[in-house]
């Protein structure tokens, strides 16, 4: 690593625990204001709070490395379902959750939930799978930046020192500043990757010799990277257009932002601006893959590599620190509010019913669980349990199999605790028989991945369920006397 690339990784890293410094002494010592900052996000920081928290380590690695070896045909696979069914869900669940959390002082999912159905038992397994989804999801971020490091300094910073180091400042900011911090974090990382991301992409083609010449380079050693071929099919494209957009909804680290807004008005905002920026940040990610098969041949083992090598190789040595900051910018992003939000779940929905603390206690209990977290993951992503793409298409698509409860409880007031129970626990059973054994290959139709027939499993246990069982009518009048207050008043 030369030294303007070394001194371009410490000032970005000091920026970022200098932010954290200062959030730390404006926070006030009360769960609300650390995990939520006092829901008062404005437009600026609710969007690149919710669009860089969004951006992991799966944009620049792992879908880089996916169209390294599927082709350009990655930038529909995943870009346009995130670009406009993703803010149409924020929408449809994060405007009823913010005025049903504003209202009675909810700050999480599985809070909601139970809350809805007047079911501890929902709660407790909602803030179950939650977990179980979101710590590896966690633990892909750290694995990237960990390739990152290594790749783009050749070796200087050693894959496990470089997912240490990572750990330890993003731990110190996020633990310091909460919520807060990591939004004014959030808007500096959002930019860096954003505007870096985008210069990279025609530095590189400049370098590769142009765009057309770069891809000419692609038709003549991968023809098959520019057609359809064998790639995708109807039924995989069908369902990554699903699995994204209602996954990410599901993200208690983005639900939690959603929920921090001041006003519903700027979820609007953010609603309306996202799908522009989500298309700009996907496009380089592909097609830098997709040049890397033909400037990078023999890249099928190490798929997570692709973009930092590309940029190690191929850039000015002068410019690999900034393309390293833009990839640990969209990286770190993720892990910080991850790791705050796995905190808020388990003092909130786990400790908290419990236990009786004052709220300065809990603040302190949220830091010790930041830590704690972050070390475990750090422990995981040392192992390595699996490449970046497969371990997030898991959770995705345990997420995406939450979204229809998530509607249910929030729209239809029919819907009961059995049959939320019955809907999570059977897509949550079911889920790692499709991705670890071939038993339920024969639902897979058409090359279908298992999100289609798990939603299919989940929507059907919920209405068949509800329907067979009683609701909790005071639970669902709580609600829904809130919902028709709001929508009584729009009326003309």
């Amino acid at each position: 690593m030369t030294t303007d690339a070394g001194f371009i990784l410490l000032l970005y890293l000091t920026v970022l625990l200098t932010l954290g410094y200062y959030s730390y002494r404006s926070t006030r010592a009360t769960p609300e204001d650390y995990f939520l900052a006092g829901r008062s996000l404005g437009p600026v920081l609710l969007f690149f709070s919710v669009f860089a928290t969004n951006i992991t380590a799966f944009t620049f690695l792992g879908v880089t490395g996916q169209s390294y070896q599927l082709g350009v045909g990655m930038y529909g696979f995943v870009a346009f379902g995130t670009a406009f069914l993703t803010p149409a869900m924020f929408y449809i669940v994060g405007f009823r959750s913010w005025l049903v959390g504003k209202r009675y002082g909810y700050m999480t999912q599985a809070e909601i939930l139970g809350n809805r159905w007047d079911s501890r038992a929902v709660s407790l397994v909602v803030l179950a799978l939650t977990l179980l989804y979101t710590i590896p999801y966690l633990v892909t971020s750290i694995i990237g930046a960990g390739t990152a490091l290594e790749a783009i300094t050749g070796g200087a910073l050693p894959y496990p020192v470089g997912c240490t180091l990572v750990v330890a400042v993003t731990t110190i900011y996020t633990s310091l500043g909460g919520m807060r911090g990591t939004a004014w974090t959030n808007v500096f990382q959002g930019l860096m990757f954003l505007i870096v991301g985008l210069a990279i992409f025609v530095l590189l083609s400049q370098e590769l010799g142009g765009v057309v010449a770069a891809t000419e380079g692609v038709l003549a050693t991968r023809p098959d990277l520019l057609t359809k071929a064998d790639h995708f099919t109807p039924g995989s494209w069908f369902s990554y257009l699903l699995i994204s957009p209602l996954a990410v909804v599901a993200f208690p680290h983005v639900f939690v932002r959603l929920m921090s807004s001041r006003s519903t008005r700027f979820l609007k905002t953010t609603v309306t601006i996202y799908p522009l920026t989500v298309l700009l940040t996907f496009a380089p990610a592909v097609y830098i893959g997709l040049w890397g098969s033909w400037a990078l041949p023999d890249m099928s083992g190490r798929l997570d590599a692709v973009f930092p090598l590309m940029l190690a190789t191929y850039l000015p040595a002068s410019l690999t620190g900034l393309g390293l900051a833009a990839i640990l910018a969209a990286i770190m992003s993720s892990i910080d509010a991850m790791l705050l939000t796995i905190s808020n779940l388990v003092l909130r929905d786990g400790v908290e019913p419990r236990v009786s603390l004052p709220s300065q206690e809990w603040v302190k209990w949220g830091r010790l669980v930041v830590a704690a977290v972050a070390l475990l993951s750090l422990i995981m992503a040392l192992i390595r349990p699996g490449t970046i793409f497969a371990i997030a298409t898991f959770a995705f698509t345990g997420y995406a199999c939450l979204v229809p409860v998530m509607i249910a409880a929030l729209y239809w007031r029919r819907s009961t605790s059995q049959g939320a129970l019955a809907a999570l626990l059977g897509s949550a059973v079911l889920l790692p028989v499709y991705h670890f054994t071939p038993y339920l290959d024969w639902t897979l139709w058409g090359n279908t991945l298992p999100i289609i027939p798990l939603l299919v499993i989940t929507i059907v246990l919920l209405v068949g369920v509800s329907c067979a069982t009683r609701p909790a009518t005071h639970a669902t009048h709580r609600f829904f006397s809130l919902f028709d207050s709001i929508y009584q008043k729009k009326a003309p």
